[in-house]
């Protein structure tokens, strides 16, 4: 529940300045909760929620009726004989209190409370949600604005490469087939940037939806985060599962689901039992004409008890004992997943800091791999292919880097979000 309390302290974004400075994840997080449709509807959710525990509890208040009338009538007091014209207008005030009904009310109430708990870590749950879509969506843009700067770079090594297999040509020391090998490398490697840019436009499209703005909104946005901490891959998986199951949104709303039905169950049991109610009337009367007036009242108490309503009692019993099982076993189900989601995204986040690390010596060589290569085709050692491969096969350190950094930083908000971590800051 605490995510809920993010919806009453969100900053106001003026989009005239959202173009001033990039903006970061946290920034951008905000933004989401104030624009994202889903806030607003398990926000409407949490009230209707409230607004049926009001509802459960007017029956433990007296209920009051009033009601006015006016007549005009002619009476006819027997055959042939005269009658009567009269003008009368009163009102009257009905009391009906429940006094006693074995607890049905209580139960009734009960089950709305449970009811708005739960709509509240739904509400909770579905902001989490939020943030791990906008991050996920984040993540996405970073990684391909990172996988169209390396896309750059290949293309200025291999330009770097036709520039000198041209000058080595013309000075004769290589053969005119090496300067159009390494112009189709040059062509080959436009392509590759051409789609490039087409999915970082893609990947920002997505965040943009994710943020509930318009499609061509213009941001800025930080393609250069600052490292992300989160120790929770380090915790074994039985400690991290106690912390999702003490954290998930999710699993609470559920939780509090159960008792819901649990309460309801209760009622059906109850609505069978009598009900103890005290009436009450008051009124007053008056003729037209000054004919008269007066008033009456009475009071008492009622017993009202159900003796046969074609077995309705019987199956709304069961119908409410089958919504609590049903509940129940989905709470099963719901923890074994969480349990399995908690695991694997453990194990992916410790993997994926094990590539990060090697994607970082893999680049550190074959950076060195490249640099010896240019150096030995200048001397004359490797042919035009050999270079080019070496090019490659640093044009692949880099994306294996790029890629594996964005691997990191998603698992870690798997993570977060799988132990119900996610919180807007």
């Amino acid at each position: 529940m605490k995510s809920l309390r993010v919806l009453f302290f969100l900053p106001l974004f003026l989009f005239c300045s959202l173009c001033a400075e990039p903006l970061s994840l946290a920034e951008l997080i905000d933004i989401a909760l104030k624009n994202n449709p889903e806030t607003k509807k398990v926000w409407a959710n949490v009230k209707r929620a409230q607004a049926n525990v009001g509802i459960a509890k007017s029956d433990e208040y007296p209920h009051f009726n009033a009601q006015g009338n006016l007549t005009h009538a002619r009476e006819v007091k027997f055959p042939n004989g005269p009658n009567t014209v009269f003008t009368s207008y009163g009102g009257e005030l009905n009391l009906n209190y429940l006094l006693f009904d074995f607890g049905e009310t209580r139960a009734a109430v009960l089950a709305t409370k449970e009811g708005l708990k739960a709509a509240k870590w739904g509400c909770d749950f579905a902001i989490q949600k939020i943030i791990a879509e906008v991050a996920a969506d984040y993540y996405e843009y970073l990684n391909a604005s990172e996988l169209l700067e390396s896309a750059d770079s290949s293309l200025c090594d291999a330009g770097m490469i036709m520039d000198s297999a041209d000058e080595l040509c013309h000075a004769g020391l290589r053969a005119g087939n090496d300067f159009i090998t390494a112009k189709a490398a040059v062509a080959e490697i436009r392509m590759n940037v051409a789609r490039q840019k087409a999915a970082a436009a893609i990947a920002y499209g997505k965040l943009l939806t994710a943020l509930g703005l318009p499609i061509d909104t213009q941001l800025q946005i930080q393609t250069r985060p600052e490292g992300m901490g989160n120790p929770l891959f380090k915790e074994g998986i039985s400690a991290l599962i106690r912390l999702a199951e003490e954290q998930r949104g999710d699993l609470m709303a559920k939780q509090a689901s159960l008792s819901e039905m649990n309460a309801l169950v209760t009622r059906a049991n109850r609505a069978r039992l009598p009900k103890l109610r005290a009436l009450g009337q008051a009124g007053w009367m008056e003729y037209g004409k000054h004919q008269g007036n007066g008033y009456n009242y009475s009071a008492g108490l009622a017993l009202d008890i159900p003796v046969f309503k074609g077995f309705e009692y019987t199956y709304r019993k069961r119908a409410a004992l089958a919504d609590a099982e049903m509940t129940a076993a989905e709470l099963v189900e719901l923890h074994n997943a969480i349990a399995v989601e908690v695991l694997s995204f453990s194990e992916t986040a410790k993997a994926a800091e094990y590539a990060m690390q090697f994607s970082e010596e893999f680049f550190d060589e074959a950076f060195k791999s490249y640099d010896g290569s240019v150096q030995s085709y200048k001397s004359g050692l490797i042919s035009i292919f050999d270079l080019l491969q070496s090019q490659r096969f640093l044009s692949d350190a880099r994306n294996k880097k790029a890629q594996a950094k964005t691997a990191w930083l998603v698992s870690l908000s798997q993570l977060a979000f799988a132990t119900g971590s996610l919180q807007s800051k």
